[in-house]
């Protein structure tokens, strides 16, 4: 099975749906491994600036670069839970392509 069969299983009554209805889902099922790819690699990325061990002997400086890292680590989870809520959807209808990308995107970590 290709990718795009894979993909396309994921909504289950499409021939029940009106054509705009089935325009949304065949779009929608086309943007989800370039969506879970971009969430995968912000999400590390946000991480990895969010511990970047950035220091200051200055107090006030100290606080600033906390806060700093506290504002990356807001992205991150942005990321984080764009990336969760795509799982959900596609977990409960194919959850053969939800372990497809969570080996392709995920477990390298």
């Amino acid at each position: 099975m290709t990718n795009n069969e894979v993909i396309s299983n994921v909504f289950k009554n499409q021939q029940y749906m009106t054509p705009e209805q089935l325009s949304i889902a065949h779009e929608f099922q086309n943007l989800i491994e370039a969506e879970y790819a971009l969430c995968t690699v912000e999400m590390k990325r946000a991480n990895q600036a969010a511990a970047s061990k950035a220091t200051s002997t200055n107090p006030d400086e100290k606080q600033s670069v906390n806060y700093a890292c506290s504002e990356i680590d807001a992205i991150r989870k942005y990321w984080y839970n764009r990336l969760l809520h795509l799982i959900q959807l596609i977990e409960y209808r194919d959850p053969h392509l939800t372990e497809e990308l969570a080996s392709k995107y995920l477990n390298n970590e």
